[in-house]
């Protein structure tokens, strides 16, 4: 039954090689610093210049601040410091008209702007003081004050549409429908947004070569109102030409022709080239994706789209290393093909190899397979693993369809079996457990692997039943929810927030599969608690495993760098006996991480204590380094 269960000895061992390794990774991942003493390898060092801080000063909104503060050059290059006053002053005074045209761009058109120089006289830093108001370098002499009086905020009042020659059937929307709103502030980009939609708009009808004309924008100082006049010249009404590729040499033109909504002879509406451009880089076949439009429509009112294509290389061959003090040391190893039949079939094998599990498993995804949109997906795994809890020796096959349901969601509904031969404390069992798992995925983030706004949502559910005579049938549950937060953009502080929970209901504990309960503890779960060992215990000590389960996780990322970021958190969470969380409570560890960019997603190093620590079963830290962001 593959490995003994771990022993003591067996755990230090994997301490000492986990940091042996860590040492390692460190010593490869260092790179020569300059720390701004000038090119590396140079004795030369820049004056140093002088250091200052700025006021914005004046009866200004948040909106208000953030404007001039991107607008002004001095704060932007508060960390590069002029070598003199009179340079600083230079810089300042040149700040002026942005600032003004700032004002302007917010509907402030008698706003002043003034600018001087004082000379601070340092005193330690209070518990009141306002951060908001001032930036500042450490040991700054000089403060530059920008004295604004915004004045009255200039409201929308006449707003009209116009179009230029023949309108070809297009009706012009509402101004209110572009965002042109009665009264509202007269904020430049609103009216520039809203000829933007007013194009696009027409675009989206069929007018492919609609464009727009010179708009009026009439400032009534007097009354302290803004008039607006946009034009547009439609354009004729256009259908689809033949659409073509070009670079997709030994990729199938049917396969690509799916990807794309838009069809030969329909009217032209921009939206669908976008999706299709967006399906054809979603594909992972190309590099570079590029749509080419004629620049006047074809004698027959038609318009031939052309997507430029430069395509990755379709195989590519993969691997890296983990490590946790609980779990030990880790390899990961794969191999994928893209284009296996020339439409797109993806193949991807993939290895694991740790002191606890080892795993090899084969998944094939055909895209495109009876609607648009939707998958077919083909699994193979056959896993070993040697834990406290159980010992385990696995094969599982399994199918399913994916398909996407709307923007960001996708569904998938499959059939398994599984066939486990395990070991636990109460002997040796075999399952064959046919299972029809269904997931519904919601991804509303703005990154794959490091997200910094937007949310998650997934719920998964499975019927299982044995088909080995032991009669087991449960139905499996869990749903797992994230969130992203942007706290500040300089330096970036991002709150990050996870909650998971899950049940089993159908069946006893003990009539469970071991490899089959909820289990919390560990990198991925409850990170300074050991793995697995939040939750249920024997007498001995071992992990049993629960019906049910909960996790909460929360992250504070600050980016230090481009490179380089800090993580502060806190996890918390059990497993539970009964199919309902309930008496035991949650287990929680804490902890410090430094996150390290890299091409495919950070490189995590995270350190974690249990709080409330059991001596019994805690040990003084945990160590964590993987790839990706915990969540």
């Amino acid at each position: 039954m593959g490995e003994p269960l771990p022993t003591k000895k067996r755990l230090r061992a994997r301490r000492i090689a986990g940091a042996l390794w860590l040492a390692l990774l460190l010593a490869s991942c260092t790179r020569p610093q300059n720390n701004g003493l000038g090119p590396l390898g140079d004795d030369e060092t820049a004056l140093p210049g002088i250091r200052y801080e700025v006021v914005l000063q004046g009866p200004l909104d948040n909106e208000l601040r953030e404007a001039l503060e991107a607008a002004s050059s001095t704060i932007q290059r508060l960390d590069q410091p002029p070598p003199d006053e009179l340079a600083l002053r230079q810089r300042a005074e040149r700040d002026l008209p942005a600032l003004d045209a700032a004002l302007r761009g917010l509907g402030y058109y008698k706003g002043s702007i003034r600018v001087r120089l004082e000379t601070i006289e340092r005193a330690p830093a209070g518990i009141g003081a306002d951060l908001e108001d001032i930036l500042t370098l450490p040991g700054s002499t000089l403060r530059v004050v920008f004295e604004v009086e915004p004045g009255p905020r200039y409201r929308l009042r006449e707003r009209r549409i116009e179009i230029i020659g023949a309108p070809y059937g297009f009706a012009p929307p509402r101004p209110a429908q572009l965002g042109l709103q009665g009264d509202a502030p007269a904020i430049a980009a609103t009216v520039l947004e809203a000829e933007t939609r007013l194009i696009r708009l027409a675009q989206e009808r069929g007018h492919a070569f609609a464009r727009a004309g010179p708009r009026a924008v009439i400032v009534d100082h007097d009354r302290e109102i803004m008039d607006v006049t946009l034009r547009i010249e439609p354009g004729p009404l256009v259908r689809y030409g033949a659409i073509r590729f070009e670079g997709a040499s030994g990729i199938s033109e049917r396969y690509l022709r799916r990807l794309v909504p838009a069809r030969e002879g329909s009217r032209f509406d921009l939206r669908e080239l976008e999706r299709g451009r967006d399906a054809l880089v979603r594909s992972g076949l190309f590099s570079v994706v590029r749509l080419r439009l004629p620049a006047a429509p074809e004698p027959d009112d038609r318009v031939s789209p052309v997507f430029e294509l430069v395509q990755r290389k379709h195989r590519s061959i993969g691997g890296g290393v983990g490590y946790a003090s609980d779990e030990g040391a880790n390899l990961r190893a794969y191999w994928e093909h893209r284009n296996l039949f020339s439409a797109g079939e993806r193949l991807r094998s993939e290895l694991l190899l740790s002191p606890i599990r080892q795993n090899a498993q084969a998944n094939f995804r055909k895209p495109e397979v009876g609607a648009r949109g939707q998958a077919l997906l083909a699994s193979a795994l056959a896993q070993n693993e040697s834990l406290e809890a159980f010992d385990s020796r696995s094969l599982k096959l399994a199918s399913g369809i994916e398909r996407t349901l709307a923007q960001g969601l996708e569904g998938t509904l499959g059939l398994s079996w599984r066939f486990a031969d395990i070991e636990d404390r109460k002997g040796r069992r075999r399952f064959a457990l046919f299972s029809v798992p269904a997931r519904l995925a919601w991804d509303g983030s703005d990154s794959l692997f490091d997200p910094s706004r937007g949310a998650r949502l997934t719920f998964e559910l499975a019927p299982n039943f044995d088909t080995l005579g032991s009669g087991a049938r449960f139905l499996k549950s869990r749903v797992v929810a994230s969130g992203y937060y942007p706290i500040w953009n300089r330096p970036r502080l991002v709150l990050a927030g996870r909650a998971a929970t899950g049940t089993i209901v159908g069946a006893e504990r003990t009539a469970i599969p071991a490899d089959e309960r909820w289990y919390a503890g560990g990198g991925g779960s409850v990170r300074g608690v050991p793995y697995q060992k939040a939750g249920p215990l024997d007498r001995r000590g071992d992990p049993e495993g629960g019906r049910s389960f909960i996790e909460l996780s929360g992250e504070f990322r600050l980016g230090l760098s481009e490179t380089l970021g800090l993580v502060v958190f806190v996890d918390g969470g059990s497993a539970f006996d009964a199919p309902l969380p309930g008496q035991g409570g949650l287990r929680w560890g804490t902890g410090l991480g430094l996150r390290y960019a890299t091409p495919v997603g950070p490189l995590r190093l995270d350190v974690a204590v249990p709080i409330d620590r059991k001596p019994a079963v805690d040990e003084l830290f945990q160590l964590y380094i993987s790839l990706g962001q915990a969540f």
